[in-house]
């Protein structure tokens, strides 16, 4: 009887010992922030961020996979202690990523939904021919020829143009001065009165970035 007694009474501490022990809870599944599904990024890194969250409080950390094929997504980093994450090199134009986040509390690991972006093409935002910098004139001159000049534009796809726009006195819109400029400068005879003037420069995809308006006195 004494053996039965001792015997259940280690049944119940066993018992009572598996019931106390924790188990541990996976995390939340992440959610996806930005870029939004769908989105097309201007940027050629762009910045992937989520939230996540642990039910146990539990401190978590993360893996990012990506790829250009849904079914076969690659590990870009792994071990991340917070909710970003910027490639280190730009992605490659007018293409489709696929992405997700896992997150990690030791023990168990739960992965978001996996979402797309795109990226724009060459010539496109993000890749623009940088802004023409005037250089003269800035000030006022006298009437007569003008020679207007420009620092050259990078970036762009192919060959870069200039166009060059006036303003005269008081009218209220800019007419094309000159189109399809080679190099960085102009020369023109202007007469006397208030000038605005800038340049745009075009790439060969008809991309544009336009300089600063600059306005002075022609005398």
């Amino acid at each position: 009887m004494r053996t039965q007694l001792i015997l259940f009474s280690l049944i119940l501490v066993l018992f009572a010992c598996s019931k106390s022990e924790d188990t541990n809870l996976a995390p939340n599944q992440p959610v996806i922030l930005t870029p939004a599904d769908g989105e097309t990024c201007e940027s050629l890194r762009p910045a992937l961020t989520w939230e996540a969250s642990d039910p146990e409080e539990d401190e978590l950390s993360y893996t990012v996979w990506m790829g250009t094929d849904e079914n076969n997504l690659l590990v870009v980093s792994d071990g991340l202690q917070n909710t970003r994450f910027t490639p280190a090199e730009n992605l490659l134009t007018s293409t489709k990523y696929f992405w997700q986040v896992e997150a990690h509390d030791g023990s168990e690991s739960t992965k978001s939904e996996i979402v797309s972006f795109g990226t724009k093409g060459e010539g496109e935002s993000g890749v623009l021919p940088s802004k023409p910098l005037i250089i003269a004139p800035k000030n006022d001159v006298g009437a007569g020829d003008i020679t207007f000049t420009w620092n050259a534009s990078i970036n762009g796809v192919g060959t870069i143009t200039y166009d060059l726009y006036v303003k005269h006195g008081a009218a209220t819109e800019f007419t094309l001065l000159e189109g399809g400029i080679d190099g960085t400068s102009h020369t023109s005879n202007i007469t006397a009165g208030s000038l605005s003037w800038y340049a745009e420069a075009q790439d060969s995809r008809g991309q544009t970035s336009r300089s600063s308006v600059i306005t002075i006195s022609i005398n």
